[in-house]
């Protein structure tokens, strides 16, 4: 990771605006066509859960401001960050899984697969050291229009990414997708980049999801 230097920053103007205040926060959520995608995705089974991460993480790591963190008072720039994902559990809990960021799909699947397994024989509710991550919690069991997540103070830059229960609209089918950032350090086209992001990925996976 990199060091910012506030004086030189050009949103330094935004980040002292929104710093400081009580709810820096700000969600959205977007419906994103995944018909392609849920296609290459059953004719290959290479599982939705994961493809969908993967391609969520290609997406955050692709915009430079969702891998902005401030560290101790200090602004940083991640060169990649990593997903951490919830797992439901046997007993209806959940656990958290810290994955990593790979290049490559089938490295990505194979390294998440054992780590859901992992958190599934031992689950792990830690909050350890998490600045060179993005969250992304999976609620498939509804979709959504809107979605806000409890704010944390030791973590408060990191993005949260939500996904839903995909639907079918018209010929189309539709993943509700949520993200939810600090205004301190992301703005709303931040965020559009991200959204154009993950479509155009969505809309052709065999770039991104070929083994």
């Amino acid at each position: 990771m990199k060091k910012i230097d506030l004086a030189t920053y050009k949103r330094r103007g935004m980040f002292a605006a929104f710093k400081d205040r009580d709810i820096p926060f700000f969600s959205t959520s977007s419906h994103i066509d995944i018909s392609n995608l849920k296609k290459f995705i059953d004719d290959q089974r290479c599982g939705f859960f994961l493809s969908v991460s993967f391609l969520i993480t290609k997406a955050v790591n692709s915009v430079p401001e969702l891998r902005h963190r401030v560290i101790d008072g200090d602004l940083f720039e991640f060169k990649r960050v990593a997903p951490g994902f919830t797992v439901l559990l046997e007993d209806e809990t959940f656990s958290f899984c810290d994955s990593r960021y790979f290049d490559s799909f089938e490295t990505y699947r194979r390294y998440s697969e054992a780590k859901i397994q992992e958190v599934k024989e031992c689950p792990d509710q830690s909050t350890g050291e998490k600045h060179h991550m993005f969250f992304i919690t999976s609620l498939p069991w509804f979709s959504f229009t809107s979605i806000v997540h409890p704010h944390d103070r030791q973590y408060g830059y990191i993005p949260v990414v939500s996904i839903g229960k995909y639907f079918q609209e018209g010929e189309r089918l539709l993943l509700p997708v949520g993200i939810q950032v600090n205004h301190a350090l992301v703005d709303g086209i931040h965020v559009g980049k991200f959204y154009r992001q993950l479509s155009n990925m969505c809309e052709y996976p065999e770039l991104w999801l070929s083994v």
